[in-house]
């Protein structure tokens, strides 16, 4: 007999498939084909599947929200976009909607969610310190530091430094050795700005190089981007720039080929974070493709088991979806 008030993860279990696939069939939605998706819906009826949110949220004494936090300075970065969809694919696979923190912080601010994300939060962000002081249940997606951080409930980080120590590797299997790090600055000061210079640093000192950063915004303008590439190639004599922030090395890409430079075989050109289409997939470059679409899925999956049985103890997870790809 069909249990009442099913839930997407029942379905989920029941099929063998993942609780975004079912979300997306029941919402019609997704790349899905019309027999799994009639597959879908026929085990949401036979399960007894009822789209509810009210009488849940009031019998488990839940929202039904979760808040997302993005640094103010990296919104508009193609890289946080995609990420917020992912999590609010996430969301909608367990049945949560999205609350967007835009607001800066104010003395009587009030945060009507379940729990939180914050990603690449600033040691210290006021906003996520408050949400810990509160009792938020709270996902770091890369690591916080400051007031309140043993209230972190989990953290979810990629392989940031084996893949990009694999990207340096490989340019220097070209023989680049002269290799200048456009680094983001300092107005995003997560902990993946400071690990990146860090492996690079270490990457450099392990095979004799001397490590070369130049600070770059992550909002440059054409102009402040053509100034660091100038710097770097005419006066720190490199032979492969090294792009922090996603779209420059595409940029880069540009501004050499208009100064009759060729990519692989005057410069090697790669991106750590790689922008999708420009980057990822473009075989002048060497680019890591971070999946923000997953992990926003990811980071909003890991949520919601927090929300639903919280931890004794913080835990750590590692985002295995990124990916390198290499210049040829």
């Amino acid at each position: 007999m069909a249990r009442s008030r099913a839930t997407i993860v029942d379905i989920a279990r029941e099929l063998g498939l993942s609780k975004t696939t079912v979300s997306s069939a029941l919402g019609g939605t997704g790349r899905i084909s019309d027999e799994k998706r009639q597959l879908i819906q026929e085990t949401a009826k036979r399960l007894g599947y009822v789209t509810n949110r009210a009488a849940r949220s009031l019998r488990v004494n839940r929202i039904g929200t979760i808040g997302l936090y993005v640094p103010p300075v990296a919104r508009s970065l193609a890289f946080y976009m995609d990420f917020a969809f992912g999590v609010t694919e996430g969301a909608a696979a367990a049945d949560y909607d999205v609350t967007l923190f835009a607001r800066d912080l104010t003395p009587k601010r009030a945060f009507q969610v379940d729990g939180a994300i914050a990603i690449d939060p600033s040691p210290g962000e006021p906003l996520v310190a408050t949400m810990l002081a509160e009792g938020i249940p709270t996902v770091s997606v890369g690591r916080y530091s400051g007031p309140g951080e043993n209230g972190i409930q989990a953290t979810l980080e990629a392989h940031h430094a084996e893949l990009q120590t694999e990207v340096l590797d490989h340019l220097l299997m070209r023989g680049r050795r002269n290799p200048v790090l456009l680094a983001v600055d300092d107005a995003i000061a997560s902990s993946w700005a400071v690990d990146t210079r860090a492996t690079f640093t270490r990457w450099c000192l392990r095979n004799g190089i001397s490590a070369r950063v130049l600070e770059v915004g992550a909002n440059a303008s054409p102009r402040d981007l053509v100034a660091a590439i100038t710097e770097a190639v005419d006066v720190e004599g490199a032979d492969a720039l090294v792009c922090g922030a996603q779209g420059h090395a595409a940029q880069c890409q540009i501004v050499l080929e208009g100064r009759d430079l060729s990519l692989g075989r005057d410069l090697d050109v790669a991106s750590l974070a790689g922008a999708a289409h420009l980057e990822v997939g473009n075989r002048l470059i060497s680019a890591i493709d971070l999946a923000p679409r997953e992990y926003g899925r990811a980071a909003a999956e890991l949520l919601d088991a927090v929300v639903r049985e919280p931890l004794s103890q913080p835990v750590h997870r590692w985002f295995d979806g990124a990916t390198v790809q290499l210049a040829r």
